[in-house]
């Protein structure tokens, strides 16, 4: 009976020490699940926070080529506007060169009988 007794407090002990091992190996199961769930949480986390500034700056710079593509196309449209207001000018002023040149002719000129031989100058 002394054996029997011996035993079961040997086995006693034993599933006392491997329940205990069981349990260190749970809370370490646990505790690195937790620090994993943490690291992956940073990780994410610090990502989250990369696309977020890597949007920010990718924002700022598609608002710079904006504003220098605007500024350009501006600039262009002036220029285009101030040529089309010289054409206008140089068209206005060679209109009335043409309709001048046109009411022009030998018989309106006074000076043209002269030239033609047609007058004599007073010498006199």
């Amino acid at each position: 009976r002394s054996d029997q007794i011996k035993s079961l407090e040997e086995m006693k002990v034993s599933f006392a020490s491997s329940l205990h091992q069981l349990n260190q190996l749970l809370q370490d199961e646990m505790r690195d699940r937790r620090a994993e769930g943490s690291l992956r949480d940073t990780r994410e986390s610090t990502e989250k926070s990369e696309r977020q500034s890597e949007n920010a700056a990718m924002k700022d710079e598609v608002g710079k080529h904006k504003q220098v593509f605007f500024g350009a196309r501006d600039d262009i449209y002036q220029k285009i506007s101030n040529i089309t207001h010289d054409v206008e000018m140089i068209v206005t002023a060679l209109t009335k060169v043409s309709v001048a040149k046109g009411q022009l002719d030998k018989t309106s000129l006074h000076c043209w009988k002269y030239f033609s031989g047609q007058g004599a100058l007073s010498t006199s």
